[in-house]
């Protein structure tokens, strides 16, 4: 909801405003036409006049600067024909716009227009000067047109427009007098201010500008000022220094007013003073540095005109103040003063100069201690500001040798490393305009340091640079702010020798892009990088050789990014870098072509790389790079042409000239495949063309109308969201395209030759091609609308609608008949038919919302009245059923209902203008000369019939929420509010009925609220968590009556009618326009007054208070939002202030006394909300001052409570238990508010300043003696944490990949170093027994710590902020008697160890160990902890070093002291795991450092002792059972397993013996490391194969004994997983398979542990394998009722009402079983043999195939991706083993069965059988629109109707009989009659809009059979037709159906469908099918199979 509402602040920027034109100025304007009117005026002054008069009828800002540009082309037409007097009277009118209110957004075009004027300069000049003079009522005339700032901010116009010199002369004519309106109209603000009063953002920008205005007009002429000193007029100085102090002395101003200030109070300065006095003003007033006498400083002093001490009101500053101040001497001040040295009079003290002994340093503090983000900001701006200023001086001191003596050294070195300092720490800052400053400040930073001069010159400068290049390495490839100063670095060391220091660069860099974060700073480094390695191989080896060079350096790393299979990286590689490795070397997309094997037709491979990767690519991958440089050329351009085809094999593609073949095959695999991102780059090189007029090739349609239909259902929003783009973007092509051959005359719509010249004319035949698959998409687009479709096709297919009706209106213009590129339009005629916009308005009543609002949204662009309901009756009927809807307690239904009745409103209300009054159903049209309001009377009549809910509910409450209570007429309200434009003419024109009608509907909101809220606030205790799903479970599908019970039914109707009133006052509020005048008395224009509008703000306090339901408290949170906002944006002092009283209110309600810990339910419920509220209504471009005031004010009181409790020993005892002492209840409020300020996004910047003290407070409420206040204090601290550091990845226990280092992290907090030294001292106090009482605050700062990660960069020496100086605190913790605090002290220590001091520590560590003859003296605890400091430094830091090197020198050193200290003897079994641990570790890590020389001595050392401690089994001396001894062997299994390899002869011993150890952990660890290891390549390595041999003799016989003997159900898992995973690996087969399958079915029938069933019926599966081989060489019943019980079994198992987990084991077993491929070798016998046993067989094979089709349609998305994999693998050959998408693999499926067993007649009845059954679900009786609505079906994403449409298609293709065709012909139309007949009978036939058709439950039911009669009458008809044969029954029997079916017609493709079935038998029975069909049309392009083609 907050982001939301940040949104629509900066949508409504221009909603709520409009230029105030002044009654006289309308008068004027009018009298002056009609005095116009009557002369002979020229047309461009009639024209003139005539916009003007349109502009001032004009009421949104919006409406304005669109006609602004009208009205100043009139202007200029007017300059160019007119005379001097029509001029003069014109320039009037038209300049004073410029001086009226709120007219600013105009100026730009107003003004720029006045330059191109030459022959009346002096005529607008001096009406200019006359208007200046008029609005400044210099002369005190009192005229009335003098408004706050209406001089100044013209004059800023003109001076900031060029070429307007001689307006800009009269500006500096009157410089006094627009300097007097500054002054006079920010003193008023000022005063506003001071009145506590709080200006709105217009104001703000007015002081913006009027300051900039004072400031040009001092630098421009101040000759106007210095003139006026020491005259009597010279207090106009003084006024404006006066008056900028006092603006800077303010809190009240935004900072953008702050920097305008800071440079006009200089500019004001060098009026008074000469540059020398200026300079010692500044560095003595300012910057404290005494240089000369009190006597020659108060000289200075004096000549500055301003009463009173003015630099002690400057040392008053507020630091943002003083900032800018100081930006403002950077700005105004002469760079050359800034430089100056000034000399003291004390000759023992250096010069000074304000830039290097005043600015720097104290920009230094600033930027080292921000107050918050914003001050951050700032402070690193003008940083950035002052090292320009530094760098320009020292280049122009370069050619100036005069300049060269006065600052040899002007950056000192501590200067400099602070400068550093503040880089490092600025980096990885969340706000990214803070890391641009960042950025700019380095590349300045060392272009200083490059022109410093030295005495070693050129080598210290590159010193200096590749230090701090190796800095920035060391940061990672997933740093994001090291690639832009790694940019400035290249242009200064050069690419080369960035490689040399790191060669791994450009494969780094590849691989960063798979980072979203990072991909934009990357992009820039690596253009800059390629660009510079480019030219330096040009140098060095010539353009030729160097090209070679560089792209053998350049190329394959991102090639290999590409072939990678990371859709990702995939994606982002093709958005960021392969366009700039493009336009730095467009020709290398050849060499990139020639990796793929992709070349010039006349030379193909002749180029290529010369040293291209040893990558041998498999065709996917070469699809993949080949779709990548497909898009990527396409987007530059490179492309010629289109994608043509040059024959069946091969297209061509035109890149630069050059003509390349590519295989056909390998789009149509790239547009197949499972991959979305491929999908959708493959689309996007099809669709898009940068020569947007150019036609797509056949090749390039027929691909995409091939794709179309397979991606209509994917389940990924992001990949809808793309393909939704590319539409865009590709209908507005074809709109060019078609268009632009329109205009040539080579081609028109609807026409066969048109214009051509030739029919075989190219572009003829292209464009036609294009305008008929247009056509196929809109009807293909619509029918996949159809009811009953899925989610994911419906909402695609809605998307694309809108789309498409936004391209080409539905609704065509007709005044421009004459435009013939207006009549393009790709919607078939029956588009916009009655039936089918009767279909999409049933679509409204829908249960998934979106789908309801698209059909609203498409409706929109249909005919207005809607086909189907152009008669007030049927108008009528749409109500009255809408209405039923509304009145459902059903949140859905009643949104359906109320979408239908905004339909109407928008319609047929305001768009035809007829009366609609919903509370008494009437309708009827409304004439022009009627005195009928249209929109009042419809909103009076919802507010009439909310007013009869509300008077019902006061009757019987319990009666009315039964029906709905009020919640669905409010919702209705709300809609029609959000539709209606309070603006307009139809609302403004009848202002005082929409006022009663607010003002009624206010006052029924105040009456629902005292019944409802009593209610839901009664009794807390008892609300549900979840209320939406309560309204969902109290409607039960088959009871009418008894809709839950009477208090559930009360309280969720008076929840929905709270949430919905609040949403219906926040909705009046953001659109109504506010007053912007007094308002206490009724104004014409005034729709809500002031008492009003405080009674809704009071109602939101007061539902917020009470209320304690969450999703009720967000939606009043969401209306008292926009009505602060909208209250706070307002001019209206009195309307500003109420936000504030109601904060002010909310602080009381929150620290009352008399609080009780039921206020504290639902973590304080609406008190969170309420302050989030005011925080975030406060507008952009004002100072905060609600939030900062209400944070501290909340900190304070939190401080200020903990303070109080730590007197208490224990809390004291009360008599209610409900009772809590003084300060308790408030300052759990206060947390709680705390957490939800933290959490929100929004406010993360705005909140940054209050972090630090808010985590101090929360770690320190953890000791308070309240359990209400250390759980609060805890998810304050949680919140906190999470905004400081970011999330924490659960899986790695670590933060984000850009979590802060230590480092980082204290620069950015300071005040928590300080906190968390001392906090730390006094935790850790020897005098503290940790063991027994752990300090309350040192666990949080443990946590704290250990969610930082370590620093890269070493800290500079004193650093006071250094994170290593907490590491003897840590330390201490991490060897104490307790043993959580040892483990968050040893994961704490990792953030404080940076990677330079991480040897010196480990070492440390490593040595404080003790070795074997003092381990008995040392204390278990010590060595402990020391143990888990080695684990979480070597775990953390070592593994982390980017330097391979240096990580196999630090576990060389370590293992030198690990070996001496043979911890294995320890007699504790937790010192012995800790030990093997960190071997462990060491050993991982060696693993990666390649040929490291640590890795076999780690090794052999970590075998020998793992082996020992298994082996000492009783060495621990216990009898009793120990889990540490359990944790220690079983750690020592992990250990040994890790550390020997496969052909070590003792493995084969180990494992046996493990595998029977009497541990169970020993047991479970031994099975999972088989597990993986059978699952991993090592299986097949040579260094394994001794293990292997043993497995295949052994493995199966020892996992069949165990399974017979574990008794724990883990391991049983276990042992059945290897079983599965190791028959699937081996090729040995399974002897006693008989035996293995009664133990497997035995087990399956005992267990109940769902993870042992899955893993059985996985391991069933290799049963079944090899009894499906033996039975096909020797069929038994045996063998047979074996496999038809595992086919049972999956069957069952594979239903949607199954848990995911057990349907994916059953795609699992399907695939390991074989039963899919044996078709193959089934398939040839079931016709030729006539075995009965081999049938049932191939039946059971059929089976299987159905259900994994089933399966395919799952909705699980991993599991049908898959297993789609798995199946296609089955049967595909021509795909060179790409994986497809799951509808392409289900279609294919059906196409493989059929050539399989296209010849068999069970298959065509299995065929028929599943085209029935997909009616066989459908449930007969019931409420249908409750049906629609209830609980979502177990498998949304299933599509039965697809399925179907596949059968039917296949059943034309199979050989059936024709006995066998017309007895399965006569059942699908025996169960059409019975289903049309159990629907069409009753009331039911009209209970639905547009027929029963639309129901989704009767069109599938309707259609499926239909459709079945359709495929069986082809087929007989077809055989017929070859023996001329002829049978008039068929057609007897379709007319039997005729009559049945009418009540379904209404649907279109039920009618479409049956007017071609009707027409199959045209020819034989013309004139039966004349009577069935009547007048009736087909669509052109309707398809009976729609979903396939």
């Amino acid at each position: 909801m907050s982001a939301k509402w940040r949104s629509l602040q900066h949508r409504h920027r221009y909603t709520y405003s409009a230029i105030v034109f002044p009654q006289y100025y309308k008068q004027t304007l009018d009298d002056f036409i009609k005095l116009s009117a009557s002369e002979d005026h020229d047309a461009s002054a009639r024209v003139f006049y005539s916009q003007l008069n349109e502009l001032v009828s004009l009421n949104s800002t919006y409406a304005q600067l669109s006609h602004a540009k009208k009205i100043a082309f009139a202007f200029t037409e007017l300059l160019k024909n007119s005379n001097e007097v029509v001029v003069s009277q014109a320039s009037r009118f038209y300049l004073e716009i410029l001086f009226l209110e709120n007219s600013v957004p105009l100026h730009r075009t107003l003004v720029s227009v006045l330059a191109k004027t030459r022959d009346f300069q002096s005529v607008i000049s001096d009406c200019f000067r006359s208007l200046c003079e008029e609005y400044a009522d210099v002369n005190g005339n009192g005229n009335g047109k003098r408004k706050r700032f209406c001089v100044s901010r013209v004059g800023l116009s003109m001076m900031s427009s060029p070429k307007l010199g001689y307006l800009v002369e009269v500006v500096e004519e009157c410089a006094i007098l627009m300097s007097l309106d500054v002054v006079s109209s920010l003193n008023g603000v000022v005063l506003e201010t001071n009145e506590l009063s709080r200006p709105s953002p217009i104001v703000m920008e007015q002081c913006q500008e009027a300051l900039s205005c004072i400031y040009y007009l001092l630098q421009r002429c101040p000759s106007k000022f210095t003139s006026l000193i020491g005259l009597q007029d010279s207090n106009i100085i003084e006024n404006i220094i006066t008056t900028i102090l006092s603006i800077l002395k303010s809190e009240a101003f935004s900072r953008d007013c702050f920097v305008a200030a800071g440079v006009s109070f200089c500019a004001a300065l060098q009026v008074c003073l000469c540059p020398e006095e200026l300079g010692l003003a500044i560095i003595e007033g300012i910057f404290h540095h005494a240089l000369t006498s009190s006597t020659t400083f108060q000289s200075i002093f004096m000549k500055i005109p301003y009463k009173g001490d003015l630099f002690s009101e400057i040392h008053s500053f507020s630091l943002l103040s003083r900032l800018c101040l100081i930006r403002g001497i950077l700005t105004s001040v002469p760079r050359t003063l800034l430089d100056t040295p000034f000399v003291s009079e004390d000759t023992e003290m250096s010069a000074e100069t304000i830039l290097y002994n005043g600015i720097l340093p104290e920009l230094c503090k600033y930027c080292e201690n921000p107050t918050d983000s914003h001050f951050n900001f700032h402070a690193l701006t003008v940083m950035q500001i002052c090292l320009q200023q530094i760098k320009t001086l020292l280049q122009t001191s370069q050619g100036d040798n005069s300049h060269n003596t006065k600052n040899h050294d002007p950056v000192s070195d501590d200067i400099g490393a602070r400068i550093l300092r503040i880089i490092w720490n600025n980096l990885e800052d969340p706000l990214s305009q803070t890391v641009k400053q960042v950025h700019l400040i380095f590349d300045i930073y060392i272009d200083i340091q490059s022109t410093l001069p030295s005495t070693d010159g050129k080598a210290r400068v590159q010193l200096f640079l590749k230090k701090i290049t190796s800095n920035l390495l060391r940061m990672g490839s997933r740093c994001k702010g090291r690639y832009v100063p790694l940019s400035s670095l290249t242009k200064r060391l050069g690419a080369k020798a960035i490689l040399e220091m790191c060669p791994d660069m450009m494969l780094e860099t590849a691989w960063a892009y798979i980072d979203d974060d990072v991909c934009c700073a990357a992009t820039t480094f690596l253009k800059c990088f390629l660009e510079s390695l480019r030219d330096e191989f040009w140098s060095s080896d010539g353009v030729e050789i160097g090209y070679k060079n560089y792209r053998n350096v350049c190329l394959p790393p991102f090639l290999q990014g590409l072939a990678s299979g990371n859709s990702k990286l995939r994606s982002n590689l093709n958005t960021y870098a392969f366009p700039v490795i493009l336009e730095v070397d467009v020709d290398s997309i050849f060499p990139m072509l020639a990796f793929i094997s992709v070349g010039p037709i006349e030379e193909h491979n002749n180029i290529s790389l010369s040293s291209s990767p040893d990558m041998n690519l498999t065709v996917e991958q070469k699809v993949a790079v080949l779709v990548s440089l497909l898009k990527v050329s396409r987007s530059l351009a490179l492309i010629e042409g289109d994608i043509d085809r040059e024959n069946t094999d091969y297209a061509l593609v035109c890149v630069k000239g050059v003509k390349v073949k590519v295989l056909i095959n390998w789009l149509v695999l790239a547009l197949t495949h499972v991959d979305e991102f491929l999908r959708t780059d493959a689309v996007e090189s099809l669709f898009l063309n940068p020569k947007t007029a150019s036609l797509p090739s056949s090749l390039e349609l027929s691909m995409m109308k091939e794709a179309m239909p397979l991606n209509m259902r994917c389940s990924s929003t992001s990949f809808q969201m793309k393909l939704t783009s590319l539409f865009r973007k590709f209908f507005s092509r074809v709109k060019t395209a078609l268009e632009r051959q329109i205009r040539q005359g080579t081609w028109k719509p609807n026409t066969s030759n048109g214009l051509c010249k030739e029919t075989e004319d190219g572009n003829f035949k292209r464009a036609d091609e294009l305008f008929q698959f247009m056509k196929w998409l809109s009807s293909f687009l619509f029918f996949s609308c159809y009811p009953s479709a899925p989610y994911e096709r419906k909402i695609m297919a809605m998307e694309l609608i809108l789309i498409m009706n936004n391209t080409w209106p539905i609704v065509q213009d007709t005044s421009s008949n004459n435009n013939e590129t207006e009549l393009i339009t790709p919607y078939d005629a029956r588009f916009i038919s009655s039936e089918s916009t009767l279909l999409l308005v049933g679509s409204i009543v829908d249960s998934w919302d979106r789908l309801r609002e698209n059909s609203f949204r498409i409706l929109l662009n249909f005919p207005t009245p809607l086909p189907g309901m152009l008669t007030t009756d049927m108008v009528k009927v749409v109500i009255i059923w809408a209405k039923n809807l509304v009145y459902s307690p059903r949140v859905r239904e009643s949104d359906a209902g109320a979408l239908t009745m905004r339909l109407i409103f928008r319609k047929y209300v305001l768009d035809l203008g007829w009366i609609v009054k919903a509370s008494t159903n009437s309708v009827s049209c409304c004439s022009e000369s009627s005195d009928h309001k249209p929109v009042v009377e419809y909103v009076v009549s919802l507010v009439d019939w909310l007013q009869a809910a509300v008077e019902m509910g006061e009757k019987d409450l319990s009666d009315a929420c039964r029906t709905s209570f009020v919640h669905g007429v409010l919702l209705t309200l709300r809609y029609s509010f959000e539709e209606l434009d309070w603006s307009s003419d139809l609302v403004m024109s009848n202002v005082n009925g929409m006022r009663y009608a607010l003002e009624k509907l206010l006052e029924l909101v105040m009456r629902i609220t005292s019944m409802a809220l009593s209610v839901v606030s009664a009794d807390a205790w008892h609300i549900p968590d979840d209320m939406d799903d309560l309204v969902d479970d109290m409607w039960q599908p088959t009871a009418d009556v008894d809709v839950g019970p009477s208090d559930q039914v009360v309280m969720v109707g008076c929840w929905l009618a709270m949430k919905e009133v609040s949403l219906l006052l926040g909705t009046i509020i953001r659109k109504i326009p506010l007053p912007t005048s007094d308002i206490s008395n009724h104004s014409n224009d005034v729709m809500l007054d002031f008492n009003q509008l405080e009674t809704i703000g009071n109602h939101f306090l007061e539902v917020l208070m009470k209320m304690k339901h969450n999703g009720a408290i967000d939606k009043t949170r969401a209306g008292f939002t926009a009505l602060c906002n909208r209250l706070l944006c307002s001019d209206n002092p009195r309307l500003s202030k109420l936000p504030e009283q109601w904060m002010e209110q909310l602080m009381e309600r929150t620290v009352a006394k008399g609080q009780t810990v039921d206020d504290l339910l639902r973590r304080s419920a609406g008190i969170p909300a309420a302050f989030i509220a005011f925080f975030l209504s406060e507008p952009e471009g004002t100072p905060k001052r609600l939030l900062p005031r209400a944070l501290q004010w909340l900190i304070n009181l939190s401080n200020k409570s903990v303070t109080a409790f730590d007197t208490y020993a224990k809390p004291v005892s009360k008599a209610d238990p409900k009772v809590r002492d003084e300060g308790v209840i408030p300052t759990v409020h206060a947390f709680n508010v705390l957490k939800a300020a933290f959490n929100d996004t929004n406010l993360a910047t705005d909140t940054s300043g209050f972090s630090a003290e808010a985590m101090i407070i929360a770690i320190r409420s953890f000791s308070s003696v309240y359990w209400e206040v250390r759980n609060s204090a805890c998810l304050a601290y949680t919140a906190l944490v999470r905004r400081m550091v970011g999330f924490l990845n659960v899986q790695k226990r670590e933060s984000a990949r850009r979590a802060l280092t230590g480092l980082e992290f204290f620069h950015r907090y300071p005040l928590l170093h300080p906190f968390l030294y001392s906090e730390l001292k006094i935790a850790t106090d020897s005098s503290h027994d940790l063991a027994n009482a752990v300090h309350p605050s040192l666990c949080p700062m443990l946590i704290l710590l250990s969610r930082l990660k370590p620093s890269t960069i070493a800290t500079e020496s004193g650093d006071e902020l250094d994170p290593f100086l907490l590491t003897p605190f840590i330390r201490k913790c991490s060897t104490q008697t307790n043993l959580r605090v040892r483990v968050l002290a040893s994961r704490a220590l990792t953030a404080l160890i940076s990677n330079e001091k991480l040897p010196t520590v480990l070492t440390t560590i490593a040595t404080e160990l003790p070795s074997g003859t003092n381990l008995a003296s040392s204390k278990s605890n010590t060595v402990h902890g020391l143990l888990l400091q080695l684990i979480s430094l070597l775990d953390v830091n070592c593994r982390n070093l980017v330097d391979f090197s240096k990580k196999d020198q630090i576990l060389g050193d370590l293992m030198k002291i690990v070996v001496t200290r043979e911890l294995i003897v320890s007699p504790c079994p937790t010192l012995v795991t800790s030990y093997l641990r960190v071997l462990d570790v060491m050993l991982s890590i060696a693993k990666t450092c390649g040929e490291g020389k640590s890795f076999d001595a780690v090794r052999g050392f970590l075998s020998g002792l793992s082996s020992r401690s298994l082996d000492a089994e009783g060495s621990f001396g216990v009898v009793y059972f120990d889990p540490t001894i359990s944790e220690c062997r079983k750690q020592a299994a992990v250990s040994y397993f890790n550390s020997v390899t496969g052909n070590e002869s003792d493995v084969q011993e180990r494992l046996v013996r493990l595998f029977s150890d009497k541990s169970y952990e020993v047991r479970l660890a031994t099975f999972k490391w088989l597990l993986q290891f059978l699952n991993s390549p090592e299986s097949n390595s040579d260094s394994n194969r001794t293990l292997i041999k043993w497995m295949d003799l052994c493995l199966h016989t020892e996992m069949v004994n165990l399974l017979s003997l574990e008794r724990n159900h883990r391991c049983v898992c276990y042992i059945l997983k290897i079983l599965f995973a190791w028959n699937q690996k081996s090729s040995v087969g399974i002897t006693d398979s008989g035996l293995f399958w009664e133990k497997l079915v035995s087990l399956y029938k005992t267990t109940r542990h769902m993870k042992t069933r899955e893993s059985l019926l996985c391991c069933m599966a290799v049963c079944v394998k090899q009894f499906s081989h033996m039975f096909i060489i020797n069929s038994n019943h045996k063998l047979y009722d074996s496999i038809a019980y595992y086919v049972d079994l999956v069957k069952l198992h594979s239903n949607a009402s199954e848990t995911v987990n057990i349907r994916k084991a059953v795609s699992e077993s399907i695939i390991a079983s074989g039963l899919l491929q044996t078709v193959e070798s089934i398939g040839q016998h079931v016709d030729r043999n006539k075995s009965r046993l081999t049938n049932m067989y191939a039946s059971r094979t059929l089976e299987v195939w159905s259900t994994c089709i089933k399966l395919l349609e799952d909705e699980d998305v991993s599991l049908r991706s898959k297993l789609a994999i798995d199946v296609q693998k089955c049967f595909t050959s021509d795909t060179y083993g790409i994986p497809s998408q799951v509808d392409k693999v289900i279609k294919s499926s059906f196409d493989y069965l059929t050539l399989v067993f296209g010849q068999w007649v069970d298959y065509f009845d299995y065929l028929c059988e599943w085209v029935l059954s997909v009616s066989d679900n459908v449930v007969s009786r019931g409420d249908l629109v409750r049906r629609v609505f209830d609980k979502e079906i177990d498998n949304h994403h299933e599509e039965k109707l697809l399925v179907c449409q596949i059968c039917c298609f296949h059943l034309e293709k199979v050989n059936g009989g024709l006995d066998l065709l017309c007895d399965w012909r006569r059942r699908f139309l025996r169960r059409l009659v019975a289903v049309s007949g159990d629907r069409g009978g009753g009331k039911q036939a009209v209970e639905w809009i547009g027929g029963l058709g639309n129901h989704k439950d009767a069109f599938l039911a309707v259609y499926s059979n239909l459709l079945g009669v359709y495929a069986m009458s082809r087929c007989i008809l077809k055989s017929r037709l070859k023996n001329s044969d002829s049978d008039s029954g068929l057609m007897l029997e379709m007319a039997e159906v005729g009559d049945v079916i009418k009540p379904f017609l209404g649907n279109p493709l039920i009618n479409n469908l049956f007017l071609t079935v009707v027409g199959l038998h045209e020819e034989p029975f013309g004139q039966l099918c004349d009577s069935l069909t009547g007048d009736e049309a087909l669509w052109d392009r309707f398809d009976p199979y729609f979903l396939l083609r």
